[in-house]
């Protein structure tokens, strides 16, 4: 008898683990997709959720920012090498079950390849600006023109996808994702110009660092989770970013 007593408590436990594990997962599945939602209700372009694990990692990225060398590096406070490492961030990233990839777009009117290097570095220098671009109208053809409004655009949608990266993040903490992380693309935008290591952050808690920083491989991460985009830009630039989830 007192095998028979002992047998039924562990079968009917076992019924009951098994009936919270489902229910968990199918709430879980429903949470997961609405962040999906939330972040394209707050503007993303396309917004997919994926297996943690395809986040594709590779050192080369990191090494991008030095060889040749990024003029944020080493200066901004979310910008190599003041950020976690490529080797410290992959074992974080291993604890995660799934991410959220997050694009925003846009539009270009010319081929990028187009424009003369010096003019690429001083955007991303910050000499042009959203609220105080360089007046280039005189520029040939009123190219100038054309010059600030895809760069303008360009800035303009980087800080879209921070902003989004920043709301999705909290709506996951209030979905009991309590481990989100939120990642953007590129440097942050948030200040005209950083005001460097040895001065405090002026937006730290919502700063974040760039997923490249961190030796994420955009491109082949972004075919992973099914949301690929032409390298290098033909018709629009692709802003990227990950909110990874526990």
């Amino acid at each position: 008898m007192s095998r028979r007593i002992s047998r039924r408590p562990m079968s009917t436990g076992s019924k009951m683990s098994k009936g919270v594990v489902k229910k968990s997962s199918t709430d879980r599945t429903k949470r997961l997709k609405r962040l999906e939602e939330f972040a394209l209700e707050k503007g993303a372009a396309r917004a997919k959720i994926f297996s943690a694990h395809k986040v594709v990692v590779d050192e080369r990225v990191r090494m991008k920012c030095q060889i040749p060398r990024c003029p944020h590096y080493g200066i901004g406070h979310n910008c190599p090498p003041n950020v976690p490492t490529v080797g410290e961030f992959r074992e974080s990233l291993a604890l995660y079950s799934n991410a959220l990839l997050l694009q925003t777009v846009a539009p270009i009117g010319r081929d990028m390849d187009s424009y003369e290097r010096k003019q690429v570095l001083d955007f991303f220098k910050g000499k042009d600006t959203v609220c105080g671009t360089k007046d280039t109208s005189s520029a040939k053809g009123g190219e100038g023109k054309e010059q600030n409004k895809d760069f303008d655009a360009t800035r303009l949608a980087a800080i879209k996808l921070h902003k989004i990266i920043n709301e999705t993040e909290l709506q996951a903490m209030s979905l009991g994702f309590y481990y989100a992380m939120g990642l953007i693309g590129g440097d942050c935008m948030l200040c005209s110009k950083c005001p460097g290591i040895g001065t405090p952050c002026r937006r730290p808690y919502e700063s974040r660092p760039a997923i490249e920083g961190l030796g994420v491989d955009v491109i082949a991460t972004s075919i992973a989770a099914g949301l690929p985009f032409d390298m290098p830009p033909v018709s629009e630039i692709v802003w990227t970013g990950l909110l990874l989830v526990d």
